[in-house]
């Protein structure tokens, strides 16, 4: 990954702005947040994935500009627990209120579900993949995925991501992924597709 900048705890705050600006018309934030959609919100869930990220898997940047961000671990090191939420930042998160929270566990639970039932073997997971809009089309996210994909190939292990939107799956197909799942996420009409490519 040397290609890559890595991010440091000093990094979260400005990576988790510059992201939430790219997946503020995504439809999974759409859905958790509803009424309490905001760049601030957004941006505290981010800034927990990173800091998740950072101590319990990998997260780096294109660059320290961070023109684009990539989240991702090798799966059997992918366990959510309380002391680990808490390290991470959750507890920020919970002001936004109860039922965001509940929309998000059952958005998680249905994700893991699918996940366990998909993939059997240990395998490299990308958590999030996103570019600042300003930077979108400039190749940023395709030098992120190719470094990440070079980690699985050096482990002899597929890579494994979750998207919705039919334009994020042809940009995955591009790089040798395939669909192996299409769902309904429960109570709404967003499409999520599990994608794979395999060693």
């Amino acid at each position: 990954m040397s290609n890559l900048y890595r991010l440091g705890k000093q990094d979260i705050d400005k990576s988790a702005d510059i992201i939430a600006k790219a997946f503020y018309d995504y439809p999974m934030f759409q859905h958790i947040l509803a009424d309490k959609l905001n760049h601030k919100n957004i941006k505290l869930f981010l800034k927990f994935l990173i800091s998740y990220s950072i101590l319990y898997g990998e997260a780096y940047a294109s660059s320290s500009e961070m023109e684009g961000i990539i989240l991702y671990t090798d799966y059997k090191r992918y366990k959510f627990s309380l002391v680990r939420s808490i390290r991470s930042g959750i507890i920020p998160l919970m002001k936004i209120g109860s039922e965001a929270g509940k929309r998000f566990n059952e958005f998680d639970r249905f994700t893991l579900e699918t996940h366990k039932r998909k993939m059997k073997v240990n395998h490299q997971y990308i958590i999030l993949l996103g570019v600042d809009p300003s930077k979108q089309g400039q190749g940023y996210g395709r030098k992120l995925m190719l470094e990440v994909l070079k980690v699985a190939e050096e482990k002899g292990q597929s890579c494994y991501l979750e998207t919705h939107g039919e334009k994020n799956v042809s940009l995955y197909k591009k790089l040798g992924f395939k669909v192996v799942s299409e769902d309904i996420l429960p109570g709404t009409d967003i499409i999520q597709y599990a994608m794979v490519k395999e060693t």
